[in-house]
């Protein structure tokens, strides 16, 4: 099993990990239980780690939140290699030669993304606290996500290669907001500096190639 995070069609693509949940809707009924309520309904937060990630264990599995963690932190740390290490290898070579012309690198992805973080802030930055706020996993439930699994098969058939949805186990999109403070900071609270709604995506998947 390959596991990899991918992100956010028009920003980057992670690569994607295992998931638990399916976004169901609760059911409209007396003694409802933990299992038939929505994303959210319940929340964890996991200070393990140098910012904090909020969000629904029911739904988002430790490995996920991992990959979500090492992409966020290689961005802080402008890590190029960090960041490539969790992107999605089909869309991600497909971004840097047609999205990005061939003319950046992963390294120069990490720099781009924390120095416009930086210039909106107007100060060096590292997350503090990383809310995924909503989690979609259904055919029909997201218009982009369900565009993007199209997206996969026919780059997966231009290399003559099968669809990726013969091996996908998961393809969800994550909505997720970002707080931060100034470097060094060391606070792993929610801060009035905050960015909302970026969008990830993830998709569990197995690759016998």
């Amino acid at each position: 099993m390959k596991e990899r995070l991918f992100a956010a069609a028009g920003a980057l693509l992670l690569a994607a990990c295992s998931l638990t949940g399916c976004g169901e809707s609760a059911k409209q009924e007396e003694n409802i239980t933990s299992d038939q309520m929505p994303y959210g309904s319940t929340v964890s937060e996991d200070t393990s780690r140098s910012m904090t990630i909020s969000y629904d264990k029911r739904f988002v599995e430790d490995a996920l939140v991992e990959k979500i963690y090492t992409y966020y932190h290689a961005i802080e740390s402008k890590d190029g290699e960090a960041l490539g290490s969790v992107m999605f290898p089909l869309y991600h070579a497909y971004q840097l030669e047609e999205v990005y012309g061939g003319k950046v690198d992963d390294q120069a992805l990490a720099d781009s993304t924390y120095d416009a973080i930086r210039e909106y802030f107007g100060y060096d930055f590292d997350y503090s606290y990383i809310e995924i706020t909503d989690m979609v996993s259904k055919l029909g439930e997201s218009a982009g996500r369900d565009a993007l699994a199209l997206q996969l098969d026919q780059l997966a058939n231009e290399k003559g290669e099968k669809p990726v949805s013969d091996d996908t186990q998961h393809l969800c999109e994550l909505t997720l907001t970002r707080h931060v403070d100034k470097k060094g900071s060391g606070n792993k609270t929610e801060t009035p500096d905050t960015l909302t709604g970026e969008t990830l995506y993830a998709i569990q998947y197995q690759n016998d190639i």
